[in-house]
């Protein structure tokens, strides 16, 4: 008889999506889905495909035993669901269905073995056609699945990242509920699309990783350092085994995890669950008696004989005696968990994913669009129009467009949170590593900053830290002798400050040692022992390549390679890095970092015939320069005086080698800039005026170029090098100006 396959499909739609997110004490789910199956197999009872029918009584009785407990591994249940789906697919398709491990599944399912015929017909004793009918060939992963894949890559890597961050704020609040949900619903979305893909280990090591953070919900395991480390392994593990799907399955290969072991992890945890714990809910042997199914002597009866079989679950024997039926006991089971169960679920949030590629190229429009903009303003015939329609239409249109640029900004803007809640593991693990007490507190990690920045800030970000702890941080016995808390804090800043974005790590350790700095940069020959340097100075000795005053090396630091890193990962930012320290009482780094590295807004400068961008929160004050606060030291190098302060003039044509329109310095414009607590004034032609400008590269012909950050298209069309402050001055005190 013809089977109606358009129901089929959207029944068998409806059971995989209710397995595939399903718990296993989850019970009125699957009530939800014993309901489901009944529907599909009053759908195919008429079938004359003997192997459909066991397979959907096969399902039909594994959620049987899920309910009653005989079981929790709900893989098969998938798989058995997914088996549906490929018959019936074979089936539309007059196809043959052959699956060598077919027969192993209906055998888990619990379906007799004398009913199982993987041929869908009788034995005729003739069947040798040279071929083997169970010969199993792996099929490729199609496009669709390949896409599923991929999206399940990108979303348990992100889930577990979540997990990690919300594991280290558990353990320090262990009886926070909310947290412990926090970390159980990631564990369980995993769990659930892994079964549905087949990636064995993934739901196997996360559903029982789950099972431990429901006993802590359920206050029958309190969280402690050992939890902890367990779920941190699991976390670990599931990484590496997500890895190897990245590598394998998504290049349309058999994904094989047999390198990975999981079952001594998973020993553990169920070693730590203590299984005589009871839950509390409605007994089911009272929610019987009741509602009239049994009487109180057959419970009573029951339960004497539970007490002499305490492995039996009442509602087996309750089967066994004859007193009611299984159906009962699973429909009583469905009531008993939808009584316990309370709450609301959490709205999710809704989200787009966007490929990072697209939202690069909008970001490089946008810029187009406002470099368009500008020398559109700047075309002279503009100024002759006098329709004022015309010219309130190109107003709208300007708003429009610095609109637009702002949220294309704003769309690459991310809180720097990601970042340093990366940092609450690190410093967990270097702590346990060095055998420390420390506690890392953050301060402003809701503040947004370009998402390129973000990704080339975490590498600096990991050699500070580590150093913190390895080098600040003094061990517990050392701090209370003195007189300082046992544990040692890191504290990580952000915020926002004249258009930049600083970033803090202070610890309150040790501190920086002046003395063996110096000494050491002497040894190095850095400097001379008799230069006599300033704080500032002393501790920037310790960016230069394989300085490190640790007496020994560890797993940890001593190379004397990660603040050199620091500084060049930083100063490619456009950003720069100042150390203040006081010994015995800690060390502060404070980063300097522009909130993008797509526009930048500065003062257009000319020098000669050529135009310059100086960024804005580099400029201190402008003024036209008199005689009385000009001088020369030795008749060479001049000086300029600044409130108070003399302050070193760099000539900016001499800089960069072109014709300068004067050169009377009192006839041009004096800008004074600032660079790690630098001054010098700057020597111009004229100030041009402020705007925000579209950083472009200038390639790799020009890269390098000590002194220039980057160019920028101007109103006219032509190109305006950004000047790098720190560049700058390193090239104005290497030459004669």
């Amino acid at each position: 008889m013809a089977m109606n396959f358009d129901k089929i499909d959207v029944v068998l739609d409806k059971i995989a999506l209710q397995a595939v997110m399903i718990e296993p004490d989850d019970i009125p789910g699957f009530g939800i889905l014993i309901n489901l199956i009944k529907d599909l197999k009053d759908l195919v009872k008429n079938s004359d495909n003997k192997l459909l029918i066991d397979l959907v009584s096969g399902v039909e009785n594994y959620i049987g035993k899920l309910i009653l407990f005989e079981t929790e591994d709900v893989s098969i249940l998938n798989k058995g669901i997914t088996s549906l789906q490929e018959i019936v697919r074979a089936i539309k398709q007059n196809d043959e269905y052959n699956n060598k491990d077919l027969k192993q599944l209906l055998n888990d399912l619990g379906l007799p073995e004398e009913n199982i015929n993987l041929n869908n017909k009788e034995e005729d004793g003739n069947h040798d056609d040279g071929k083997d009918k169970d010969v199993f060939e792996p099929e490729k992963l199609l496009d669709e699945d390949i896409s599923i894949m991929a999206d399940f890559v990108i979303e348990a890597s992100e889930n577990l990242a979540t997990i990690e961050i919300n594991l280290i704020e558990l353990e320090q609040n262990p009886d926070d509920n909310d947290i412990i949900n926090d970390i159980f619903r990631p564990f369980h979305t995993i769990k659930g699309v892994s079964g549905f893909l087949n990636l064995d280990k993934i739901n196997r090591l996360s559903h029982n990783t789950e099972n431990l953070l429901d006993s802590a919900r359920q206050g029958q395991i309190t969280i402690d350092n050992k939890i902890t480390d367990i779920i941190l392994l699991s976390v670990d593990t599931l990484n590496h085994l997500i890895k190897l799907v990245n590598e394998s399955a998504l290049a349309g290969e058999t994904v094989d995890d047999s390198a990975i072991d999981i079952e001594s992890l998973i020993k553990e945890i169920k070693s730590v669950l203590d299984p005589d714990q009871s839950v509390s809910q409605p007994l089911i042997g009272e929610m019987l008696v009741e509602e009239g199914s049994i009487t109180n002597i057959e419970l009573k009866e029951s339960l004497d004989i539970q007490k002499k079989l305490p492995e039996k679950k009442i509602g087996d024997i309750l089967i066994e005696k004859n007193i009611v039926k299984k159906q009962k006991i699973t429909e009583t089971l469905i009531k008993q968990k939808g009584l316990k169960k309370s709450g609301v679920k959490p709205k999710a949030v809704v989200q787009v994913k966007v490929d990072t590629k697209k939202l690069d190229d909008l970001v490089e429009l946008s810029g187009e669009l406002v470099i368009a903009h500008s020398m559109l303003k700047e075309n002279n015939s503009l100024n002759q129009i006098k329709d004022q329609g015309l010219v309130q239409n190109l107003s709208r249109l300007t708003r429009i467009i610095i609109d637009i640029q702002k949220i294309s900004m704003s769309m690459r803007m991310v809180p720097i949170k990601s970042t340093f809640q990366k940092m609450i593991r690190l410093v967990r693990d270097l702590a346990k590593n060095t055998q420390k007490s420390v506690v890392l507190e953050m301060v402003g990690e809701d503040t947004e900053i370009d998402r390129n920045v973000v990704e080339a800030l975490y590498e600096p970000m990991v050699h500070m830290i580590r150093n913190s702890v390895d080098h600040g941080i003094e061990s517990p016995d050392i701090r209370v002798a003195a007189n300082k808390e046992k544990y040692g804090t890191i504290v990580l800043k952000a915020s926002h400050r004249a258009g930049n974005i600083e970033i803090e790590i202070k610890d309150d350790g040790y501190g920086l040692n002046k003395q063996l700095i110096f000494d050491k940069a002497v040894s190095k020959d850095l400097v001379t022992k008799d230069a006599k340097l300033t704080d500032s100075e002393i501790f920037n000795l310790i960016f230069h390549p394989g300085f490190s005053t640790a007496d020994k090396v560890t797993d940890v630091s001593g190379r004397g390679v990660g603040m050199d890193v620091v500084k060049k990962a930083i100063e490619n930012l456009r950003g720069h890095v100042e150390i203040s320290s006081k010994q015995g009482s800690g060390s502060t780094f404070k980063i300097s970092l522009p909130l993008t590295l797509a526009i930048i807004e500065g003062m257009l400068i000319s020098v000669g015939n050529q135009r310059y961008v100086v960024p804005t929160n580099s400029i201190v004050k402008s003024f036209k320069l008199e005689k009385k606060d000009y001088t020369t030291i030795g008749n060479k190098n001049e000086m300029v005086m600044v409130m108070g302060d003399l302050i070193p003039l760099i000539r900016i044509n001499k800089i960069f080698k072109i014709k300068e329109k004067t050169k009377d310095q009192f006839a041009g414009v004096i800008v004074v800039v600032i660079n790690k607590n630098r001054k010098k004034a700057l020597l111009i032609d004229e100030l041009l005026g402020k705007d925000e400008f579209v950083i472009k590269n200038l390639g790799e012909t020009f890269k390098g170029i000590r002194g220039v950050a980057g160019g920028a298209i101007l109103g006219d069309g032509r190109v305006g090098l950004i000047i790098d402050m720190a560049g700058l001055f390193d090239v104005a005190g290497s030459i004669d100006i």
